[in-house]
């Protein structure tokens, strides 16, 4: 039986590694994924930022995403509390400096599924159904470059409402594969990763 000092050793051995390997990868992260990072880290929501602030944050999201709804915002961190679409319009849309329209998105109502889009871009697309088209557009986003690549990140449940069903999950999954392997790659394992064919 290992001494208790052996089975502290250990632990701190074990610890010390895996702080190294967390540090690496806030390494990697942008300067505002650290700070969100950091927000969680401590503890905090409350974004205290003034709205100017928050604007710069959301425009960098739209740009990046093609849209936000204010559920996306408050759920990021961007707003301290959910607000209703006329205040987000009046405190953080309206300062862009983008051109921003509005969109109704199914199953809307209540909960922020007014998208907010850059009109450079186009209209959100809606996914009311698992079909190719779904698939196609999430391996869009693929890096296809890359050797390996894992699709269960890019399956947002916001961008993809259909996908909160886990039954659409599984119908998904053999159209992945599909149009995954018409770009060379084969699936690894029962997850979504894949691999580029030799």
């Amino acid at each position: 039986m290992p001494s208790s000092h052996g089975v502290v050793s250990q632990r701190v051995k074990t610890m010390n590694e895996g702080l190294e390997k967390a540090k690496e990868l806030v390494d990697t992260l942008s300067d505002s994924d650290k700070e969100r990072l950091m927000r969680y880290l401590g503890g905090k929501r409350e974004y205290t930022k003034t709205y100017s602030e928050v604007a710069d944050i959301v425009q960098e999201h739209i740009e990046k995403n093609g849209y936000i709804t204010t559920k996306e915002a408050y759920d990021l961190g961007y707003t301290s509390k959910l607000l209703d679409t006329t205040t987000f319009y009046r405190c953080i849309i309206s300062k862009l400096t983008i051109d921003v329209k509005k969109k109704r998105m199914s199953g809307s109502g209540s909960g922020g599924r007014i998208a907010f889009y850059d009109t450079r871009y186009g209209e959100p697309a809606e996914y009311n159904r698992v079909d190719l088209r779904l698939a196609k557009a999430i391996v869009s986003q693929v890096d296809l470059s890359k050797k390996h690549n894992d699709l269960m990140p890019l399956l947002d449940k916001n961008k993809y409402r259909i996908l909160q069903d886990k039954a659409n999950l599984r119908l998904l999954r053999p159209l992945l594969i599909r149009v995954m392997s018409e770009n060379g790659y084969e699936v690894i394992g029962n997850e979504l990763r894949f691999v580029r064919g030799a």
